[in-house]
């Protein structure tokens, strides 16, 4: 018994110095995950990207009658995240999953959800700025 005690209290400093002062390791780049998805309607042409961004707006059980214009703003989290501009003015940010998944919320609620601030984004049939 007296054996494993010695043995205990040996291994025990040497244990707490291997944990200690150690360098930090170095930072990693974060890796980018394939998002085939994305990579599809970034291929499209902009009337194509519009119909897209309107049918995963409305699959989300938002209103929109009319994208008037898209555009993809970053990568957000391993989704790429797109804004869309639709004809009663309101701005969403659509966020594609590699999987395939998207979540939509309206870019005015942005800061409250804690999400990435939206780049507002504009077209030729988009509503005339309001104000005064």
């Amino acid at each position: 018994m007296k054996a494993w005690r010695a043995a205990a209290l040996i291994s025990l400093p040497l244990a707490a110095m291997a944990c200690g002062d150690s360098q930090p390791s170095e930072e990693r780049p974060a890796t980018k995950i394939a998002n085939p998805h994305h990579d599809q309607l970034m291929a499209l042409s902009d009337q194509l990207q519009r119909l897209g961004v309107m049918r995963a707006i409305r699959d989300n059980g938002k209103r929109c009658q009319r994208v008037e214009a898209t555009a993809y703003q970053q990568d957000y989290r391993n989704m790429a995240m797109w804004v869309a501009l639709c004809s009663d003015g309101r701005h969403w940010s659509l966020f594609i999953a590699p999987n395939g998944d998207t979540q939509v919320r309206d870019c005015a609620e942005a800061r409250q959800l804690a999400l990435q601030q939206c780049r507002p984004v504009s077209g030729p049939g988009a509503p005339a700025a309001k104000g005064g």
